[in-house]
């Protein structure tokens, strides 16, 4: 018969020991008190002992002996408390200095999270001291390990000699680091360890005489992984980003760069939590340019900076929940785009040939709705930006639909302001003012929607700065506007069908037109920005049905079309574009379609198709867009397509290809091979990219095609190392 023994251990004065068979008598001892005896019954499994606020601990043991204050438990023996799980073969426990001795097969799991495994073992429970060897240690969230020949843990610190530590199996470690000693502070999981070498398999790679890192995903001041590089033209490459976060509400990250025939530079980036709702996010950086470098490439400038500051706040002033506010600050400037094709790559963004700057804020309540809009342009293409027009700035103020006279008699206002500027060229000063009114009603038992609808619009326009002497402009429409539609929903056995159609019949009567309007009396390129459109006759036609799933409500089927005949008189009309647009998502995936057809021109104007396919390791995305520039379309001559594909193998293997070509041209602007390795302790990305970049070379304005290797390795936990290699290029 299996012999049981059960004790329970509390960090006061108490101890329980027992040692029956069948029914056990636990026995309670107090110092300077007399015994008081207990009883557990093994078949119930429950256990009768004294509360206490502070640790409990759980012995379970083939056999448990008592003597005085020393208590010996053998034999497959456990321990268990709040914080700790501890199995052994042998537990000495003195209740006076409240210390375990741990003796073969010895495992120690503190708080769920960080597992020791060692041979011996001594703990100071009331000092939260220990030393262990040969240690095992194991931190389950990370699933970092070291093994080392021995520890010794003051509270919170632990202390290594001649140790390995690693995240791969522990049996066969695909990398491991060696080191003579070293220090784990358990509260700020922090590990530092002294005479690295790095283990590739079995071959020593790297060596290191100090290194430090974090074992877990909190932010903290430390290095981030470099950026090593070669090129023909610039040199050695080396950037080194240095991340500073002294507080939880804001952070910081410093890049500097060497690249050793080209020059040198500084970028840094800066974020910051002002408040629950808001973020503030500020990048700056210096680029040198070498004279050898400047004068061979024939660059615009010898210096490249730049700055972007971007600031978002929610409830600003609004304090009430039915009021809302916002402001968003998003700034941009560069003096040329040399200053982003030396970024970091994990920083830099494309940009368009003008880059915009925005300033927004808006205040809302349930009934208006007001907002001032500042926005900047930088034509990057421009040896000078006097000519660049501006809008500084634009205000509005809306009136939300609210009823008027009857419950279903509604009306609405908006109100525009804008301010077109700019130091070379033609202003204006514009106002746009817009009041609808409008009646709902239902017919034939809800199955039809009348809605009638007048709107008023008027544009005033004021000229200034300009070559030539053009009148003010003022233009007043009105427009009658009677929309008949349905919106109806059918169930099926399987499928679900939505149908919403509408007919519009637009009547427009210009009431005021005076002055100069481009788009309707001058045709003047000096005042195209400022163009104003008349509204024409027009019946329009919309059908928007689509197909769903009845179990899941997934959208199978959405299928929409656009058509409108345009009429001066009854039996004079033409057609409008007509746009037809598709989206039909299928169990691996997507395909949608949207076409524009010029009826005028007789062709089609504008053509987008994209795909999605997945199936179990295999994916494929491509996208194909065209447009034409025809008399009607005021379109450019576009046409791309871009694609992606790849597939997964071997587990942790992916290889894909992706490539981005300008038909109209015959230019690829970007093509890239990337096949990454991600392992359970490792992750390798080796890509090869073609692209183009925008150059500041005075003697050529074509992009630069620069071919790059780009290599990112990481060991889990650790850290890594990025590195490029630049076949070709700038």
């Amino acid at each position: 018969m299996l012999r049981i023994s059960l004790l329970i251990l509390t960090m006061t004065s108490s101890v329980f020991a027992a040692n029956e068979v069948n029914k056990v008598d636990v026995i309670n001892v107090e110092k300077d008190k007399n015994v008081i005896g207990l009883a557990k019954d093994l078949t119930s499994n429950n256990l009768i002992h004294k509360e206490s606020s502070e640790e409990k601990y759980q012995i379970v043991a083939n056999n448990i002996n008592a003597k005085e204050n020393i208590i010996t438990a053998h034999g497959d023996v456990i321990i268990f408390s709040e914080s700790y799980y501890i199995t052994a073969q042998k537990v000495i426990y003195d209740k006076d200095n409240e210390t375990f001795e741990l003796f073969d097969d010895v495992v120690v799991l503190k708080d769920n999270a960080l597992q020791t495994n060692s041979n011996y073992a001594f703990m100071d429970m009331k000092n939260e001291d220990s030393n262990q060897h040969p240690l095992l240690m194991l931190d389950k969230d990370s699933l970092l390990w070291i093994n080392s020949s021995k520890s010794n843990k003051k509270a919170s610190d632990v202390d290594f000699e001649s140790s390995i530590l690693s995240s791969c199996d522990c049996d066969d470690p695909d990398w491991s680091i060696k080191f003579s000693s070293g220090n784990y502070d358990i509260d700020d999981q922090w590990i530092q360890t002294y005479n690295n070498r790095l283990y590739i398999g079995s071959a020593p790679v790297f060596y290191v005489p100090y290194f430090a890192f974090p074992t877990d995903n909190t932010r903290r001041t430390g290095l981030l992984l470099p950026t090593i590089g070669q090129s023909s033209s610039e040199g050695f490459l080396y950037a080194q980003p240095i991340y500073y976060a002294p507080t939880d509400d804001f952070d910081a990250e410093f890049i500097p760069q060497i690249r050793s025939k080209r020059g040198y530079g500084l970028y840094s980036y800066f974020r910051y939590a002002d408040s629950p709702y808001s973020t503030f996010y500020f990048s700056g950086g210096i680029f040198q340019e070498k004279d050898s470098y400047f004068d061979e490439k024939s660059l615009k400038h010898q210096k490249h900076f730049g700055y972007t500051i971007n600031y978002k706040r929610d409830n600003l002033f609004s304090s009430n929940l039915d009021h809302q506010d916002g402001l968003l600050i998003d700034i941009d400037w560069i003096n040329d785009i040399e200053y982003k094709n030396v970024e970091d790559d994990g920083h830099r963004k494309s940009y368009e040939k003008k880059i915009e700057s925005k300033i927004n804020y808006f205040y809302k309540t349930p009934k208006y709705y007001t907002g001032a809009y500042f926005r900047h342009y930088l034509d990057t293409s421009l040896e000078s930006n006097k000519s660049t027009l501006q809008q500084l700035p634009q205000l509005q103020a809306h009136s939300f639909s609210q009823p008027f006279l009857l419950d279903k008699l509604m009306y609405s206002a908006d109100a525009q302001l804008t301010h077109y500027t700019r130091d070379e060229g033609s202003n204006a000063e514009r106002v746009d003012l817009s009041v609808p009114i409008y009646y709902s009603f239902s017919l034939m038992d809800d199955y039809l929607k009348l809605t009638l609808k007048n709107e008023t619009t008027s544009s005033h326009l004021l000229y200034s700065n300009t070559t030539n002497q053009y009148d003010n402009g003022n233009y007043i429409e009105n427009k009658s506007i009677i929309t008949l539609g349905t919106d109806l929903l059918k169930p099926y056995e399987n499928y679900m069908h939505t149908l919403n159609f509408n007919t519009d019949i637009t009547l427009p009567n210009t009431l005021v037109e005076d002055g100069d309007l481009y788009g309707i009396n001058n045709s003047n390129s000096e005042l195209d920005s400022f163009s104003v459109v008349k509204s024409k006759k027009t019946i329009a036609f919309s059908l928007n049905h689509s197909l769903y799933d009845n179990e899941d409500l997934r959208q199978i089927i959405n299928h929409k079309i656009k058509q409108s005949i345009i009429y001066d008189e009854f039996d004079k009309s033409r057609l409008s574009d007509f746009e037809n647009d598709i989206t039909f998502n299928y169990i691996l995936g997507q395909i949608t379609n949207k076409i524009i057809y010029s009826q005028e021109d007789n062709t089609l104007t504008q053509s987008s198709t994209g795909l999605t396919f997945k199936y179990d390791d295999y994916f494929f995305n491509a996208s194909y867009y065209m447009s034409k520039d025809t008399p009607s379309s005021g379109k450019e001559n576009l046409e791309s397509y871009t694609f992606k594909t790849g597939l997964e193998f071997f587990r942790d293997y992916t290889l894909s290809y992706e490539q981005d070509y300008n038909i109209e041209t015959q230019l690829r602007s970007r093509e890239a091979l990337v096949l990454n390795i991600d392992d359970k302790c490792w992750s390798l990305d080796i890509e090869y990219k073609k692209e183009l970049l925008a150059s500041s070379s005075t003697t050529s304005s074509s992009p630069t095609q620069n071919d790059v290797v780009y290599l990112t390795f990481t060991l889990k936990e650790l850290g890594g190392v990025k590195y490029n290699h630049k076949v070709r290029g700038q």
